[in-house]
């Protein structure tokens, strides 16, 4: 873990929105996010399926890798009666590898399953309140 500054954003990428617009609006974010002392999680619903390679998840892959993050989800995220995919995926700093779990969480809210991430070894400072004499 870089240290215990957290950036969480939430995303959804229209499936029949423009791809390349998507991606250099993420670049633009990631370029003012961005700094090594952050650590920056990226969750939602991007429309790639990780389960396969295409050329739209390549793109992405080289952007992430660009901002040294990653795609953490490798499994299912939706599944089907025809169809298995991963368009739902949570994209993080490559140095929390060791320091997270990722699982899938069935809950019957939707088509999809939710992602449940847990971060281990966070240390949190507690601050005493001001107190007033």
């Amino acid at each position: 873990m870089l240290n215990n500054v957290f950036c969480i954003l939430c995303i959804y990428r229209l499936p029949t929105g423009n791809y390349t617009t998507f991606i250099h609006l993420l670049e633009s974010l990631l370029n003012k996010l961005y700094t090594n002392s952050i650590n920056v999680i990226i969750c939602g619903d991007v429309n790639i399926n990780y389960l396969k390679d295409c050329n739209y998840k390549s793109k992405l892959n080289c952007l992430l890798a660009t901002h040294n993050l990653h795609s953490a989800v490798n499994f299912p995220t939706r599944v089907t009666k025809h169809s298995s995919t991963a368009i739902d995926n949570i994209l993080m700093n490559k140095e929390t590898n060791s320091n997270y779990s990722i699982e899938s969480l069935v809950n019957g809210l939707s088509d999809r399953d939710a992602q449940l991430l847990v971060l281990r070894t966070i240390n949190i400072r507690s601050q005493k309140p001001n107190q007033q004499l």
